[in-house]
Order: C-alpha cells, then structure tokens, then sequence
C-alpha cells in the first residue's frame, strides 16, 4: 500500500499552492479557533477555490455539533472532515462528505476505536490542552491490528527525522503532518516539506522494488 502525504495546518494560498506543488496529496485547513493554526472557514473557502480538484482538502474541527459540521462542509467545500470528539451526534456517514474521526492514543487510558460511520480513523499523540499538531509521537505499538491500515491517518509529532521510521513501521495509507512542516504555527517551511516528501518516494520506490 501507498502512503499519501497530508500536511495539516494550511493558512494561507501560497502555502498551500507550493506545499501542493511539492507533491503532498492531501492539504488540511484547521477549523478550531483555539488552535495556533486557526483559519476562518471563509478565508479557507478562497484557498479551496483555487485548488479545488487538484489535491484533497480536509477541514478539521473540534467538538463540533452537527450543525458546525454541516456549515463548515456547505461554505468551504472540503473534499473531507476531519473530526475529535463530535457532540451531539454519533453517525459521521450521514455527512455529506467523506468523515475522519480522530482519537488521541492515551496507554493511561486504552478504548476502543470505533469507526462511528467514518471511513477512516486518524491517531494522534495524547494532549491535555491540543486536539492536534502537539509535535509529540506516540508509542505506534499501541496502535491496535484491528484498524485496517488502508483505514488509518497517523499523526502525532511527524518530522523529515522520523517519517520513514513511521511509514515502514505503521505502513498507514496517510500520514499526518503539521508541526513538523512548518517554520512556526501556520506558516510552512518548505524545504521540511520537500525532505518529508522525498521520504515517501523513497518508500514508495522501496516497495515497488520489493513488488517486482
């Protein structure tokens, strides 16, 4: 299996024109206000316009109700949500889009991770104060064998130092990227961004040579 490359935390067009042109597959824009990231859900509208079709674009919101949900889908036209901790409501394939659900992987506090109607489960370091982007990883042994990993987002503390350690380990169909990106919250950086996608050639051409 492929892994795609998603960089999180796109606040702006040139960001997100290069980082696309660099290659990544998958471009995030963060929807809640308290994150260091925070882009207005009409300020990402104008980046989407502009990309539309031409890569993925997820829109991450947090504790969310129904309603937010379906106005952040309606005014920025994501391609994909992205969800932590939904609040009133427990069935994301109703959504008019493809859903995520995301969960922080605590080993104080195992659970099981329920799809809730979602068609792919994204993991992320555990954080009191952060839904995401903490720049912390997490023990990827925690992960459990009954999330297919055609399923799985692997997030949490990502960086050009450790993402081939993640893709070989993990083998996840996306992995997750924000702080590990950037120059500071919400600005890219975009040689990091370059070396984090040479990394996933570089797998890709790994096993392809091991297909043949």
């Amino acid at each position: 299996m492929y892994s795609r490359l998603k960089i999180c935390g796109i606040t702006n067009l040139d960001d997100a024109l290069i980082t696309m042109e660099i290659g990544a597959h998958w471009l995030g824009c963060n929807f809640f206000p308290e994150s260091p990231r925070y882009v207005h859900p009409a300020a990402a509208a104008a980046i989407i316009e502009e990309i539309k079709d031409l890569v993925h674009c997820v829109g991450i919101l947090v504790r969310p109700t129904l309603k937010e949900v379906q106005d952040v889908i309606k005014k920025t036209d994501v391609d994909r949500i992205q969800i932590y901790q939904p609040q009133d409501f427990d069935d994301l394939s109703k959504l008019d889009v493809p859903a995520v659900i995301c969960y922080q992987v605590n080993p104080d506090e195992p659970k099981e991770y329920d799809f809730i109607g979602a068609d792919m489960i994204l993991l992320d370091s555990n954080s009191k104060s952060l839904a995401g982007g903490t720049g912390k990883t997490f023990n990827w042994s925690l992960i459990p064998d009954s999330i297919p990993r055609d399923k799985l987002i692997l997030a949490g503390g990502i960086t050009t130092e450790n993402i081939g350690e993640a893709l070989r380990t993990v083998n996840p169909s996306v992995i997750d990227v924000a702080n590990g990106s950037e120059k500071k919250p919400g600005i890219k950086d975009y040689e990091k961004i370059k070396a984090l996608m040479n990394e996933v050639y570089l797998y890709h051409h790994e096993q392809s040579k091991n297909e043949s």
